[in-house]
């Protein structure tokens, strides 16, 4: 259907306007979250932060999740399960992960860990902070965060790079691309990352898993001409976590989990003149993961669990401007999920429909001054938990080329996952069940962003956003009598709580020329839980993140400062009699340091320090202070 659309306009658009040039040309900055499809920056509906490839290689860091830590509004947490997520103070599986606009398979516990997606294969990261769910259906009430992969930009292009520092932190990575003729090109990205595991003994703070992990990526991009692009893309990650662990009664367990993700997409774009353009793209990624608990000295508690996830989706974008103040983007998709685990009572299947549009409108437009206003809505129809409807308005007021204001409202929803529906789960050591509950409905949220920016010019930009997420229907934990649970005390799943986030996203960055520039943010956040009648956990109530870079151009020489500081953060552990104690964890630190020289238009040399203040405590999984040095190259 949308493809016959796209047919008829097209036909339309091409007689009124001429060829669109190549993209390099005419896209020079593009975003893609904000409306599914590839769109220039400055004409984005949704406010969007961008993180692009220069900047992600001079922080020196090795994965996405590095990359992220240092953003204001976003927090990542550590824990032996790998890197989290977390935006507007919530949970991890309330913020969406795409990759290349796709969702991830691999969740643990709600999270995907993004320490799985090394920087050698990202091009840019695209943030989009609030309710997503009128593009993107569930999970994304926190926000968007999409991991775009690299692509080639010249006839050739090879890079690599080599790290080495303290515990055996090794990286090593290389790319090549080639345009094989003049309308296909090809592209080959890889790389190998190992980390010993570290303890708390003596610093106080929890264990760390070892990592050894390889990847490598396949891209294939045929252009005919400056309408038409169909890209194929094929990827395999190996991921090898071992640590140790203490239970109760100080006995000791080695924890072994391995894990395996190979993902296929084919996309089409075709571009019916500057005016309308279709994007298809068809992915299957299949995820498996290996876990295995050794009890030391006993075999009574061993155990192993063999769990695969299919995802299956397909994603037809259609978007058309028929007239200079409106642009409408249609999308249907198609999602089949298939979960297997000794963990579930069943093998668990999921179908989901949906189909969203979304209009930006210039409702008034003179010179560098204008009004937008989006809104937007999408419908999900899901074989698990029935039909959701996610509406979404934006606004936009640029009153002058230096302020922006904008204000939006969005409905959202997440699905309850398979282990939450389907879930059988027996602990004979401690005589509990978990049961799942098939009859879960959806979490829904109602979140409200206002937000205003100031950028008198290249040098000084100030942003401000005030945003409150109200969560209803969230799953909960509850007991049930012994008869239900089938043996020893039973636990299953209801919708039965609520809870709020609350809090104000501020940033300011300085720029004084090739020199020197400086970005600093600072979130502050209050949250409640309706059922516990107390704060959330965990959650900060101040983040403040800040980077610096001093440059000398005519040396080659570079110095990037990065820290994030975490003050009042909230835990609950219970007494012995029952009751729960709070705690309030000491402000933690984290500051990393990079110095660079090129030598030559193709060689750098760098060193660096993470964890310079060896920061972490009992509810933190910080990697030790560690100092590291690397070469890198290209051409």
């Amino acid at each position: 259907m949308l493809g016959l659309l796209a047919a008829l306009l097209g036909s339309r658009a091409a007689r009124a306007e001429e060829p669109a040039t190549p993209r390099e040309t005419v896209l020079p900055e593009v975003v893609v979250t904000g409306s599914r499809i590839e769109e220039l920056a400055a004409d984005a509906p949704t406010s969007t932060e961008v993180i692009r490839r220069a900047e992600i290689e001079r922080s020196g860091a090795r994965n996405a999740a590095e990359v992220l830590e240092e953003r204001a509004g976003v927090a990542i947490n550590r824990s032996f399960a790998g890197s989290e997520l977390w935006l507007r103070g919530l949970d991890p599986e309330y913020a969406l992960i795409l990759v290349d606009g796709d969702r991830v398979p691999g969740q643990k516990d709600g999270a995907i860990d993004l320490s799985r997606f090394g920087v050698e294969n990202i091009e840019r990261i695209e943030i989009v902070r609030g309710p997503g769910s009128a593009l993107y259906g569930s999970d994304a009430i926190g926000g968007v965060v999409d991991i775009a992969t690299r692509e080639s930009k010249r006839e050739l292009e090879t890079d690599g790079s080599i790290s080495y520092g303290q515990r055996n932190l090794f990286d090593l990575t290389g790319r090549v691309a080639a345009k094989l003729t003049a309308p296909l090109s090809l592209q080959l990205t890889g790389g190998y990352h190992h980390a010993d595991a570290f303890g708390g003994i003596g610093r106080g703070t929890a264990s760390g898993s070892s990592r050894e992990q390889g990847s490598g990526a396949l891209r294939l991009a045929y252009e005919p001409d400056a309408r038409q692009r169909l890209i194929a893309r094929a990827s395999y990650l190996k991921l090898n976590l071992a640590g140790t662990d203490e239970g109760a009664g100080g006995a000791r367990y080695d924890r072994t989990q391995l894990q395996e993700q190979l993902s296929s997409s084919l996309q089409y774009r075709w571009r019916a003149g500057p005016r309308v353009q279709l994007v298809s793209r068809g992915t299957y990624s299949l995820f498996r993961e290996q876990y295995a608990q050794d009890q030391r000295g006993s075999s009574s508690l061993d155990r192993y669990e063999d769990n695969r996830e299919h995802l299956g989706q397909i994603t037809s974008v259609l978007q058309v401007q028929l007239a200079e103040a409106h642009r409408t983007t249609f999308g249907l998709e198609h999602l089949f999920q298939v979960f297997d685990s000794q963990r579930l009572a069943n093998r668990g299947n999921r179908y989901r429909l949906a189909g969203f549009v979304q209009h930006a409108w210039k409702a008034w437009s003179r010179k560098l001054r204008r009004f937008d206003v989006v809104p937007g809505a999408r419908v999900d129809l899901d074989s698990q938990f029935g039909n959701q409807f996610s509406p979404k308005l934006s606004l936009r007021y640029v009153p002058h080329p230096e302020w922006e204001l904008r204000m939006s409202y969005g409905r959202g929803f997440r699905a309850p996952s398979f282990q939450e529906l389907l879930l059988r789960f027996e602990n004979p050591s401690v005589g509990y069940v978990v049961a799942g509950n098939a009859k879960l409905g959806a979490e829904t949220s109602h979140g409200v962003d206002a937000g205003v920016s100031w950028s008198p010019g290249p040098e000084l930009e100030l942003e401000s956003t005030f945003f409150r997420n109200d969560l209803r229907n969230m799953i909960a934990i509850v007991s049930v009598d012994e008869t239900s649970a089938g043996a020893g005390a039973g636990y299953t799943y209801e919708n039965l709580t609520s809870a709020w986030t609350m809090g104000l996203e501020s940033s300011a960055a300085v720029r004084v020329g090739e020199v020197f520039s400086f970005q600093v943010g600072h979130t502050w956040l209050e949250t409640w839980d309706a059922e516990q009648r107390h704060e959330l956990e965990g959650r900060p109530r101040h983040r403040i993140n800040g980077t610096a870079r001093v440059r000398h151009p005519g040396w080659g020489a570079e110095l990037n400062a990065r820290a994030v500081v975490q003050l009042r953060r909230v835990f609950y552990t219970p007494n012995d009699d029952g009751s729960e104690a709070t705690r309030i964890a000491d402000p933690i630190a984290q500051v990393d340091l990079r110095a660079s020289k090129r030598l030559g238009p193709h060689l750098e040399l760098a060193v660096g320090v993470d964890n310079l203040l060896d920061a972490g405590d009992s509810f933190s999984v910080l990697r030790p202070f560690t100092f590291y040095g690397a070469v890198s190259g290209r051409y």
